[in-house]
């Protein structure tokens, strides 16, 4: 996620931030680099902000994924086997962006 700031908001930014980048980075330390088995299933649910490319979402839907169009939502079960073939899975998108600029 991209996330743009004004660069006059760029202090008080990386000060509100710290903190959690912080945390974030003792908590991936204290969990080393050691996977943990998945004891029991549970549903990953992912919701995008604008509608993926029809590659991804085919993809996706290849792989197990449900999409709920009532509530714009991607749903999976999750288990040991399913973590670890995802693990093995490799895709990348390319996304084009364009951008116009208009001007008198």
């Amino acid at each position: 996620m991209n996330v743009w700031v004004p660069e006059k908001d760029r202090a008080a930014f990386l000060a509100a931030v710290t903190p959690f980048r912080n945390r974030a980075r003792e908590i991936e330390q204290a969990a080393g680099k050691e996977r943990k088995p998945i004891h029991r299933a549970y549903r990953l649910t992912l919701t995008f902000p604008v509608a993926p490319p029809a590659t991804a979402r085919n993809a996706m839907k290849a792989s197990g994924w449900r999409y709920d169009r009532a509530g714009d939502v991607w749903t999976v079960e999750v288990t040991g086997a399913t973590d670890d073939a995802r693990l093995k899975e490799a895709a990348s998108l390319k996304i084009d962006h364009g951008g116009v600029i208009d001007f008198i």
